[in-house]
């Protein structure tokens, strides 16, 4: 080989159905085959391989296999025998193709939509016959570089105008302004162009804080695409000849834009799904259908900046080790519907709840404002250490009732306890009622003198419930264990219906007016 000259050809590629798939296609030789294909059928034409670069390897499936050619493709190459039945392909040849592809000629892509000529091209091709209706938008008069390549010419490729077209942007609070009714081009324009993406406002505390603040709804839009506008003067990116672009026959897209200022990398799914990375180093991913990532592993990120996360969904969080925040500033969140946080909800072997608890230490004020009710339910003890006052103000009835159940922590089944080391004072307003059902009432000033005021005063002893049994009278003992002093301003009336019995250890001494009188008739 080699030893009988070098014959080479050029041609036009109109099979790659390679049955050994070994990335050959056949090829219609110029000068060699005719352009009849009652002649020279496409399935008879040779199957020539195809020469890959020293980056690949072509075997074990290592490198870039099988090669890129399609139907319709014009290359270069040699034969390798004096036959000429075994050819090599070297490249491919770019041109600017004048007509569209005719299948019932040789030097053709041979697939097509009506064509009958071929029995084994007679389906619809899923991609072809080129030029077609790609995304690319190329046709014929045109070069078969890539217009991505191409400077300005890249504004022309459907991939792009989608994407400029699906820019999220816009208030999208605007979006409230837009209506229906109007006319259907505007509405969708509006929509579109209130499409940005909305960020979280801090809570008003206006009731509670000492400095509240009230934000207005901001937001944030997709970068645009290339990160520059569509008519940008001077439009830098994708100068040719820096941009090298692949393309596939679906619309996958890779970019690496070396153009002078505006160097860029791209790769975008035929769905629309893209991450670029701009001549600023900013990166931009959207994703159109759904995202998972999976990390085996440890992940650390950092970010140095600030970060906004929207989600028009819900958010699930499972954690199954210890979850810790370290927050240097403050920590704002604001809840539109319900929160409920439930804390102790592990489970263990036999499916009993293990208990957790609930720690928190503020070293500064605690400030809160509840618009309704609160409803609280404490199965054990509650300790609250005060170190200064205490205020309390209710605005409508304050009830307090204890049952005194015996317990561990209530031994002696006390109800209500009361200690105060200094004063306790109770002022009340309107009606001061204190009573007790079965048990003794009492009041003691231990090291000091009780004290009871009032305009008026009534002692009324009763036997039982003077509502329920108002006959049931009680008895009074007053036990005086030194002086007894009773001063009145004016009259003292006392009515007894039995005996008055008055006994005394010493001398009873009463000191009145002018008279005294004891059981005094009618006349005096």
């Amino acid at each position: 080989m080699g030893k009988d000259g070098f014959s080479w050809f050029v041609g036009v590629v109109e099979d790659r159905n390679d049955l050994e798939q070994l990335g050959r296609v056949r090829v219609r030789v110029l000068g060699l085959h005719s352009d009849s294909l009652t002649k020279i059928k496409t399935t008879d034409l040779p199957w020539a391989h195809v020469m890959h670069p020293v980056t690949d390897p072509s075997m074990q499936g290592l490198g870039h296999t099988p090669s890129f050619l399609t139907q319709g493709s014009w290359v270069i190459g040699f034969f390798r025998d004096n036959e000429k039945q075994q050819p090599v392909i070297m490249g491919s040849l770019p041109g600017i193709p004048f007509a569209a592809a005719d299948p019932t000629k040789g030097f053709n892509d041979p697939r097509g939509d009506n064509d009958r000529s071929q029995d084994p091209f007679k389906p619809t091709p899923t991609f072809g016959p080129y030029p077609g209706i790609r995304k690319s938008g190329h046709d014929v008069g045109e070069s078969d570089t890539n217009r991505l390549a191409r400077g300005t010419a890249s504004e022309g490729h459907q991939s792009l105008i989608d994407r400029r077209d699906q820019r999220l942007r816009g208030d999208p609070a605007d979006l409230a302004e837009a209506k229906l009714e109007d006319d259907l081009a505007d509405y969708l324009e509006a929509v579109k162009n209130a499409s940005g993406i909305p960020t979280a406002t801090k809570p008003y505390l206006l009731n509670v804080s000492t400095a509240p603040i009230q934000e207005d709804r901001g937001f944030w839009e997709e970068p645009d695409p290339k990160g520059i506008i569509a008519d940008a003067n001077p439009y830098i990116s994708s100068a040719y000849p820096y941009n090298h672009v692949f393309e596939s026959e679906s619309g996958h897209i890779t970019e690496v834009d070396d153009s002078p200022g505006a160097e860029r990398m791209f790769r975008q799914h035929t769905a629309g799904t893209f991450e670029e990375i701009h001549p600023d180093g900013s990166m931009v991913t959207k994703i159109v259908g759904n995202n998972y990532e999976i990390v085996i592993k440890d992940e650390n990120i950092v970010i140095k900046g600030s970060q906004n996360i929207t989600v028009e969904g819900s958010v699930r969080e499972l954690i199954k080790g210890d979850y810790i925040q370290e927050i240097e500033g403050d920590f704002y969140r604001k809840v539109h519907g319900n929160e409920r946080v439930k804390i102790g909800a592990k489970l263990d072997a036999d499916g009993e709840s293990v208990p957790g608890n609930r720690e928190e230490e503020i070293v500064g004020n605690y400030a809160f404002n509840i618009n309704e009710d609160v409803n609280g339910n404490v199965h054990g003890d509650v300790w609250n250490n005060i170190d200064k006052t205490k205020w309390e103000l209710v605005g409508g009835q304050y009830c307090l009732q204890a049952t005194g159940k015996i317990m561990d922590s209530n031994e002696d089944g006390t109800g209500i306890y009361i200690t105060s080391l200094s004063d306790y004072v109770l002022n009340v307003k309107g009606n001061l009622s204190e009573s007790t059902r079965t048990g003794i009432f009492s009041m003691k000033a231990l090291e000091n003198t009780l004290n009871m005021k009032s305009i008026g005063m009534t002692i009324h002893s009763e036997d039982g419930d003077s509502i329920k049994y108002p006959l049931r009278k009680g008895t009074l003992s007053l036990i005086v264990g030194n002086a007894w002093t009773s001063t009145t301003g004016t009259t003292w009336d006392h009515t007894s219906i039995g005996a008055i019995e008055i006994e005394s250890a010493g001398d009873i001494t009463i000191d009145g007016g002018p008279n005294i009188h004891l059981n005094p008739s009618e006349d005096e």
